[in-house]
């Protein structure tokens, strides 16, 4: 890892650690961590659940891109993305760097999404299991390497290993 400069993007489904683990990768490889839904919200003055009910997910969807266009810029740096990142097909070229899949049991994402006290637009409307089924291949579309995080010091382990 010493010497090359690169990003590094976490996709996954919501649930699926990319902030938590992103943080703990981060500062393993001495990289910033990026939380791309945090980002937004700060540019845009406004939660990624208003920006949802006031504008629409397209609209977010366009907002998501432009930001990845503004990370093309930096180096070094970790990124945890939207679970929907993925559903703009044209997104891949703008994630210029490694790509890991946060793959987790899906019981395991419903338990942790209703443990959780982040508002997840989509789950108001669908179940894990149907996100899921939209987006499996799609995350399997944009990914460089897949990673199982069940446990999280194993999966940081594992791409440790994988970034060597």
């Amino acid at each position: 890892m010493s010497g090359c400069n690169m990003r590094i993007y976490l996709i996954g489904m919501p649930g699926s650690g990319k902030s938590t683990l992103g943080k703990k990768l981060a500062k393993a490889i001495n990289y910033e961590f990026i939380d791309m839904d945090n980002y937004i919200e700060k540019k845009a003055c406004m939660f990624i659940e208003e920006i949802f009910d006031a504008y629409g997910e397209e609209y977010f969807r366009e907002l998501e891109k432009n930001t990845l266009k503004e990370f093309l810029e930096l180096d070094n740096v970790i990124i945890s993305t939207g679970g929907g990142i993925i559903k703009n097909k044209a997104n891949k070229e703008l994630m210029d760097g490694k790509c890991i899949f946060l793959n987790v049991d899906l019981d395991e994402l419903q338990k942790r999404c209703d443990n959780s006290s982040t508002v997840r637009p989509l789950l108001q409307i669908k179940t894990i299991k149907e996100l899921y089924a939209e987006r499996k291949d799609l995350y399997d579309y944009f990914k460089d390497i897949e990673v199982d995080n069940m446990d999280i010091d194993k999966a940081l382990n594992d791409i440790l290993e994988e970034l060597k």
